[in-house]
């Protein structure tokens, strides 16, 4: 285990983080876990990312790979981990699904989605919320970004055509996100068309409109990419446009390959002073994509009146710009688990021929 500042990202494996930055307060780190620990009956595997609220995992529960995510000490972060959790449910269980999400799993080994849509376990005195989800293959965006900070642009043009219609069939929903950035989605290249395919594992403020300024607080999204009518915001208003702001900003940074506006190091009113002003860094890909960084530059604009008016039509845009991701096609064999069960099925099919035999001839 280790203790991780959601401020400055400093760490300390004994569990005793001592942070130099004045603005670091120490005691609101959260432990990490690391390989081999254990929450209940859940095996980490590894940390996959930490965000300000959650930490998301990679596990194994009852012999099976799974991602976990554990939201932070608090009230603020328990709730919004069983607002998500109870959220993908209901979503799970409409007509009509919301592409690019996690598949929610039952939290214990004796329960169902029906009457358990997140868990509960004891870890060093903290009574831990968290939820289980599906396993899929990939990693962070950001950490994508990390290692290639210029991608290809038919792969940014795809990776947002992708979350944007994810949050349109949010908003479809009347659900506002609210925290969009390169950290809330886990990106993985198909082998056949090398094509990106992305699962949003965070939904944010997860809240509906009704709702929205209830359980709205602004610690859970970073600030350099909180939309400028969000910082200070005492009465948060619910806005499409918002999340609009959220898509344009990632959008940005994958295009000129780093944040719009810096942040490692930089205290929240340091960054908000930033984004106030409008200092962010300079769009540097109009000879070469000018018309979807004029996407871009529309979707971070300072008056949410000047945006795209939903995600919507940013989907749109970048459609027509990219065409549709290339679909992956279905496996041709089976799964693992899918070739272990008819294994299993026709051993005991074979079982019960030859006790019937053996009764006829007997």
């Amino acid at each position: 285990m280790k203790q991780v500042c959601l401020l400055c990202e400093r760490n300390s494996p004994s569990g005793n983080l001592f942070c130099q930055e004045s603005y670091c307060p120490a005691e609101m780190s959260p432990t990490i876990l690391n390989h081999g620990d254990w929450l209940g009956d859940i095996e980490i595997v590894k940390p996959v990312i930490v965000l300000r609220a959650a930490v998301l995992y990679e596990a194994i529960h009852q012999k099976e790979k799974v991602l976990l995510k554990v939201a932070h000490p608090g009230n603020e972060n328990k709730e919004r981990l069983k607002r998500e959790a109870e959220l993908l449910r209901s979503l799970q269980g409409g007509l009509r699904t919301v592409p690019h999400l996690p598949t929610l799993l039952p939290p214990y080994a004796n329960t169902t989605l029906r009457t358990d849509a997140y868990g509960k376990s004891m870890l060093r005195g903290h009574l831990l919320y968290f939820c289980l989800f599906r396993y899929v293959e990939g990693e962070p965006l950001r950490h994508l970004l990390q290692k290639n900070p210029q991608l290809w642009i038919h792969h940014v043009g795809w990776i947002m055509s992708s979350l944007a219609a994810t949050i349109a069939a949010l908003q479809h929903k009347s659900i506002y996100h609210y925290g969009l950035s390169p950290d809330c989605l886990l990106v993985r290249f198909d082998e056949q068309h090398n094509a990106p395919r992305i699962l949003l594992f965070d939904l944010g403020i997860a809240a509906k409109e009704q709702e929205l300024a209830h359980w709205w607080y602004p610690f859970f999204a970073p600030p350099a990419y909180m939309a400028p009518e969000l910082i200070d915001a005492r009465n948060v208003q619910p806005d499409y446009r918002v999340d609009v702001y959220g898509l344009g900003i990632t959008l940005y940074e994958l295009l000129i390959g780093e944040p719009a506006f810096p942040y490692k190091l930089r205290s929240a009113a340091e960054i908000a002073r930033a984004i106030a002003r409008q200092e962010r860094l300079p769009m540097n890909r109009m000879e070469d994509v000018d018309t979807v960084a004029t996407i871009a530059l529309q979707a971070v604009s300072p008056q949410a009146a000047a945006r795209q008016p939903n995600a919507r039509e940013l989907a749109r845009l970048l459609l027509n710009q990219f065409g549709p991701v290339p679909e992956e096609k279905q496996r041709r064999w089976p799964s693992r688990r899918t070739l272990l069960l008819i294994a299993a099925a026709a051993g005991i099919i074979i079982l019960l021929l030859a006790l019937m035999m053996s009764g006829a001839f007997g």
